[in-house]
């Protein structure tokens, strides 16, 4: 009798280590899994934003803004990139109105053909970007990301900034160090939403 119930007290014993053992193994690979999802759509969001820079020096480079502003104009209404706007240093949204163009009026010259163009593809700009990772992002020349909620979708947000080379200073002019600041922000959403299904056929 006492052998059976040691036996039935070992037997439990081990059920329940089993049991702990298991639930913190899967509670563990389900964070890690968690955390590399959320690191691969971070990383993602970043190389996008790497490219629309670099297309848009390219361009710039090329004295040709308005076809920075064609590409901008496809990217925002054909493409899986969300939150796609270019700022000013000051806030504003770029590539909408004439003051740029104006001020690089001053210190080069581009072609008639250039200067009708962006003149047609002029739009009211949106909202001014007072956001601190903007500022911080100027402030330093260094790129800034931070997960924010809007309207109850979690995004991730990254700001890159443009800084103004030497390259750039010959239609720029020299008295800014960023010329600009592009500005991603892809939904979580769906990385949170596979994450949740990770979890479930986990448990």
């Amino acid at each position: 009798m006492l052998r059976s119930r040691l036996t039935a007290k070992i037997t439990l014993v081990i059920i329940a280590v089993l049991i702990v053992g298991f639930g913190a193994a899967t509670i563990w690979s389900i964070r890690l899994q968690s955390a590399v999802l959320l690191e691969q759509s971070k990383l993602a969001a970043k190389r996008q934003t790497e490219t629309i820079v670099a297309s848009i020096e390219g361009a710039m480079l090329q004295e040709r803004p308005d076809v920075t502003r064609s590409v901008l104009q496809e990217l925002k209404g054909a493409s899986p990139i969300e939150g796609l706007t270019i700022y000013r240093g000051n806030g504003t949204e770029a590539f909408t109105d004439l003051s740029t163009l104006t001020q690089v009026m001053k210190n080069a010259e581009l072609s008639k053909e250039v200067l009708e163009n962006i003149r047609r593809m002029q739009r009211p700009p949106g909202a001014v970007n007072q956001s601190p990772a903007f500022k911080l992002a100027v402030q330093t020349l260094k790129t800034h990301d931070s997960i924010e909620v809007e309207n109850g979708t979690q995004f991730y947000i990254v700001h890159q900034p443009v800084e103004n080379q030497e390259k750039c200073q010959g239609c720029h002019g020299t008295e800014s160090k960023v010329r600009a600041v592009v500005r991603v922000a892809p939904s979580m959403e769906p990385v949170f939403a596979e994450t949740r299904r990770q979890r479930h056929s986990q448990l």
